[in-house]
C-alpha cells in the first residue's frame, strides 16, 4: 500500500468498530487491515482493560462466595466474622470491624473485627464524628490520612495501630441503617469507584445477613425457651401428684417465658356452672375477687374450644371488668380451653402489661401447656380420689377405735377436729354444741384458731347457722362477705376464707355444728361434705354416750 493510501480517512463503525471498504462494503477490522497489507493481527488486552475487567471478575467471584457462605449460616456470631475476615482478604486491606448501632444508648457497638489489636476494637465507645454522621446517612465516607485529622477522636490510637486510612460504609436494611462496616489500611489509598461499589455491595449484603440471622436467633432461642418449660412442666405433671403444685408451677413459668404480665387458672366446678380460680401468678388480691367470670363473652367462647385473643381489654366488649382490668394494668388477654379427653375443665388466661397481638407460635404453645394442665389436673383428681378415700377410711377408723376407748367428751371432740383437719387438709376446725336451753352454741374443741377469734361473742343458734341447724350441711365460699356470717370482721382480720358447716345429728335431732375452715377459697366436693357429715354423726353419737354415761355415773 502507498503512502498516498495509508495517510487518507479510513471509516470505522463507532458500534461495530468494522472498517468501510472501496467497494463499500464493510469488513472486520482485522480482515482489512491484512487484506491491505499492514500485517497480520491477533486479539491481545492491553494493561488498563486487563486490570478493569480482573477487579470485576475478582469482586463478582467474591461478591458472589461471601453471599453464598452467608446464605449458608444462620448464626449471627459467624456471618459477622465471615463479612469482616472476608473483606480483609478480597479488598487487600489492613483490617476490617463491624459496628451495629444500639437504639438505646444512641452508640455504635463493636460486633465483629478483622485485624485489629484488642486495644484498638475494644478503645472506647464510637460518637457521632463526622464520618460516622455521613455514613448513618448513608454515605459511604473516606477519611485519606487520619493523620493528617487533629479533630479525629481516636487519632493517636489509630497511628499507634499504623493505620492511615479509614473506610466508613453504611450497612442499610431498607431504609433503616443499622450499623457501619469500616476498612483500615496502612498506607492513604483513594478508593476507585468500582472498589466502593463492591464494598457498598458488602455492606447491604451484611445488613440483610445480620436482620435475618437476628430474626432467625429470636425465632429459635424464642422455640428452644418455649420447648424447656413444655418439657419442665411435662416432668412436673408426670413427677408430681399434687395438683396445686403443678398448677402454680405454670401460672409462675408461663409469664416469665412469654414476656407476660400474669396467668391465672380457673377450673369448672362441680356443677358445672361455675369457674373457680386455681392457680395465678402477677395479680392483686383485689383484682382477683372482683367477682365471677362466667359470663364474659370471651370466657364462653373459650368453653367453645376456642382460644380468644384480645388486644385491647379496656375496650373490648368480650370483657365485662373493663375498668377493673384497667386499673389491674392489663392490656391485652388470651384465654385458651382446657381440655381432657374431649371434655373442657377449665381455662388458663394469659395478661399483658403491653398492648401484644399473640402470634400462632404463642397460641400454640400456650395451648400445650394448657393440654398439659389438664393431664396433671386428671392425674391428680384421679390419686386425690383414691388417696382421699383411703385416708377418709382410716380417720373414721380411728376415731371409732378412739372413741370406744373414752368416754370423755372433751376428748373425743378434741380427737375428731384434730384428724378431720388432717384428713382434709384444711386449716381450722371447731365443734359447738347446743347448750340447755337449746339457743346458744358452746365451744367444745377447737384446732387452728387464735383466742381472740375463738373469744369474739356469743354464737346464736338461730343466726349464725341456721341452715345447718335444719340438719343440712352449708357451703360458704366467701366468709368475709357472707350474709349468714355474724362476724365478717372478726373473720377476715383472722384471714378465714372459705367454711363448711355440718349438723351434728344424733337420732335425727341437730345437738351441735362441726366447722371446718380454709384460709384459702375452697369448694368442698361431694365426697368431702359426705366425710364430714359421717364424722359428725360418729361424733354425735359418741357425745351422747359420754354425756349418758357421765350423768349415770
Amino acid at each position: 500500500m502507498d503512502r498516498g493510501n495509508r495517510e487518507r480517512l479510513i471509516p470505522i463503525c463507532g458500534w461495530c468498530k468494522k472498517v468501510r471498504t472501496e467497494r463499500q462494503a464493510w469488513e472486520e477490522i482485522e480482515v482489512y487491515f491484512t487484506r491491505t497489507g499492514l500485517g497480520e493481527f491477533t486479539h491481545s488486552i492491553c494493561p488498563v482493560c486487563a486490570e478493569k475487567i480482573f477487579s470485576k471478575r475478582i469482586y463478582l467471584e467474591s461478591y458472589q462466595n461471601i453471599c453464598k457462605a452467608i446464605s449458608m449460616s444462620l448464626s449471627l456470631t459467624e456471618v459477622l466474622n465471615l463479612i469482616v475476615t472476608n473483606v480483609v482478604k478480597v479488598m487487600n486491606v489492613k483490617a476490617s470491624s463491624l459496628r451495629l448501632l444500639n437504639k438505646d444508648t444512641n452508640q455504635l457497638e463493636l460486633v465483629a473485627s478483622h485485624g485489629l489489636s484488642n486495644k484498638y476494637a475494644n478503645k472506647g465507645p464510637v460518637v457521632y464524628d463526622g464520618s460516622i454522621v455521613d455514613a448513618l446517612a448513608g454515605k459511604a465516607v473516606s477519611i485519606y490520612d487520619i493523620t493528617d485529622d487533629a479533630s479525629a477522636q481516636y487519632r493517636d490510637q489509630a497511628i499507634e495501630e499504623g493505620i492511615r486510612s479509614i473506610l466508613s460504609i453504611p450497612l442499610r436494611f431498607g431504609e433503616e441503617v443499622i450499623g457501619v462496616l469500616r476498612m483500615y489500611t496502612l498506607e492513604p489509598v483513594e478508593y476507585s469507584g468500582e472498589e466502593l461499589k463492591f464494598v457498598t455491595a458488602i455492606a447491604e449484603q451484611a445488613a440483610v445477613a445480620i436482620v435475618n440471622a437476628r430474626v432467625f436467633e429470636k425465632t429459635v432461642s424464642k422455640e428452644k425457651e418455649y420447648l424447656r418449660v413444655f418439657q419442665q412442666v411435662t416432668r412436673a405433671v408426670s413427677a408430681s401428684l399434687q395438683l396445686k403444685e403443678v398448677l402454680d408451677l405454670i401460672v409462675r413459668t408461663l409469664p416469665e417465658v412469654m414476656n407476660l404480665k400474669a396467668a391465672t387458672i380457673r377450673l369448672i366446678d362441680e356443677t358445672g356452672k361455675r369457674l373457680e380460680l386455681a392457680a395465678a401468678h402477677g395479680l392483686s388480691e383485689r383484682y382477683l375477687q372482683r367477682g365471677p367470670v362466667d359470663m364474659e363473652e370471651n370466657i364462653r367462647e373459650a368453653l367453645q374450644e376456642k382460644p380468644v385473643a384480645m388486644y385491647d381489654v379496656s375496650s373490648d366488649p368480650k370483657v365485662y371488668y373493663q375498668k377493673e382490668a384497667e386499673d389491674e394494668g392489663i392490656k391485652s388477654m388470651l384465654t385458651l380451653p382446657i381440655v381432657v379427653r374431649g371434655k373442657i375443665i377449665g381455662i388458663l388466661r394469659l395478661l399483658t402489661a403491653q398492648p401484644r397481638y399473640f402470634s400462632q407460635q404463642d397460641m400454640d404453645f400456650a395451648s400445650a401447656l394448657a393440654e398439659q394442665c389438664g393431664t396433671a389436673i386428671e392425674n391428680a383428681r384421679m390419686y386425690e380420689r383414691q388417696y382421699k378415700e383411703a385416708r377418709f377410711l382410716n380417720a373414721l377408723q380411728d376415731i371409732a377405735k378412739a372413741v370406744s376407748s373414752t368416754l370423755s367428751v372433751q376428748e373425743i371432740t378434741d380427737l375428731i377436729i384434730r384428724r378431720i383437719a388432717n384428713a382434709m387438709n384444711t386449716d381450722a376446725a371447731t365443734i359447738r354444741l347446743l347448750d340447755l336451753s337449746g339457743k346458744r352454741l358452746e365451744l367444745f374443741a377447737s384446732h387452728g384458731l387464735s383466742e381472740g377469734y375463738l373469744n369474739k361473742g356469743p354464737v346464736d343458734a338461730q343466726k349464725s347457722v341456721a341452715e345447718a341447724m335444719h340438719g343440712t350441711p352449708i357451703e360458704i365460699y366467701d366468709v368475709p362477705t357472707d350474709a349468714r356470717i355474724v362476724y365478717k370482721k372478726e373473720s377476715m382480720e383472722e384471714g378465714i376464707r372459705s367454711m363448711l358447716v355440718v349438723p351434728m345429728l344424733f337420732r335425727g335431732a341437730v345437738i351441735g355444728v362441726l366447722r371446718i375452715i380454709t384460709k384459702e377459697h375452697r369448694i368442698f366436693h361431694s365426697d368431702e361434705i359426705e366425710f364430714a357429715t359421717a364424722l359428725a354423726e360418729q361424733a354425735a353419737i359418741a357425745i351422747e354416750y359420754a354425756r349418758a354415761f357421765s350423768s349415770i355415773v
